[in-house]
């Protein structure tokens, strides 16, 4: 079978592996889709963090997180009523149960974790617990949104959003725009969203943003204190990922705010707070990696957030590298790989 492969720095090759064989408990996925995540072009560029954690498997490695796809082979030992042919879609990660954090509800920090990322590719194998059966009504490209779904909802559970507060979102890419959604779910009464593309604007506003703002040509903080009688917004997300912005969410956010970084940014970077500042306006800042326990919410929403004009585009398993090179300064908002 065909699979994308990652040597290095700028270096991921489509090869043929040999097809992987479900062991006890685990289940063989034709994969359909696989989302390119924002994680990938730094995975792609040798930037990402967690490239340097002990766990990571050395290189050559598999990629891809964001997947749905056919079940085509049944591993022995299974406890779930899984069928050849049924729809699924996947979580890449599964957790031991036993161990100090997923005893302590906080799974994703589980000390005996096994990846399944492995999603750039024809087939996959996954432990049947990180499978999530697709309802009639939910197609597989929107199948390949799930585990970005569970990700924004656990940024809005962080959010301490309520009917009637206000939300300010930097940046309109997938997480971005899928935090607007919910967000607005959620109770978000009026919402600004600040990214410099346009075409990204524009999709703010048709999910129902108030205000959009380009942080290239105008100061993010006063205008967006300008739309809130000077006071900031209840809730500020960060969603970027672009390090500059992440100081700009202190000053958007108003006297008792909640502040949520749920962008990815380099092991290295830092900047001054100020401390009194936190303490005269009690301000939260609450960060996010992962989802814990949100999957089978996440799924529920899946027909319900309108998620197709969000998917711009599709691209083969054969031009991954292209994608993953072209995929920082690109305006598409979700690309999927169809192996």
């Amino acid at each position: 079978m065909k699979a994308a492969l990652t040597y290095g720095p700028f270096d991921t090759r489509v090869e043929e592996v040999p097809e992987p064989t479900p062991g006890p408990g685990e289940v063989k996925v034709k994969i359909a889709y696989c989302g390119i995540c924002g994680s990938d072009p730094e995975i792609y560029e040798g930037t990402f963090g967690l490239l340097k954690a002990p766990w990571w498997p050395p290189a050559p490695f598999s990629t891809g997180h964001e997947a749905s796809g056919v079940i085509a082979e049944l591993g022995p030992g299974l406890l779930g009523d899984w069928k050849v042919g049924q729809r699924v879609a996947m979580n890449f990660r599964k957790y031991c149960g036993a161990c100090y954090y997923c005893r302590n509800k906080m799974e994703q920090f589980c000390e005996y974790v096994k990846s399944y990322e492995a999603g750039f590719a024809e087939y996959a194998v996954y432990d049947e617990s990180c499978l999530y059966s697709l309802p009639d009504d939910v197609s597989l490209e929107r199948g390949a949104m799930l585990e970005p779904v569970t990700i924004a909802v656990h940024a809005v559970d962080l959010g301490n959003i309520a009917p009637g507060k206000t939300v300010a979102v930097s940046g309109a890419g997938t997480i971005g725009l899928l935090i607007q959604q919910i967000a607005i779910r959620a109770g978000a009464a009026r919402v600004l969203v600040s990214d410099p593309m346009p075409e990204k604007r524009e999709m703010a506003k048709l999910y129902g943003a108030d205000w959009t703002v380009d942080p290239l040509k105008e100061d993010l903080v006063t205008v967006g204190r300008q739309h809130t009688d000077g006071r900031g917004f209840d809730t500020v997300f960060e969603a970027s990922g672009n390090f500059s912005a992440v100081e700009q969410t202190i000053g958007l956010a108003d006297k008792d705010g909640t502040i949520v970084w749920a962008g990815s940014y380099h092991e290295d970077a830092t900047f001054p707070i100020n401390p009194y500042y936190m303490f005269a306006n009690e301000l939260t800042i609450r960060s996010t990696i992962l989802a814990p326990f949100v999957f089978p919410r996440a799924l529920k929403l899946l027909a319900k957030l309108d998620l197709e004009p969000m998917i711009t585009q599709i691209v083969p398993l054969a031009d991954i590298a292209t994608a993953l090179a072209a995929r920082k300064t690109s305006t598409d908002i979700k690309i999927l790989v169809k192996p």
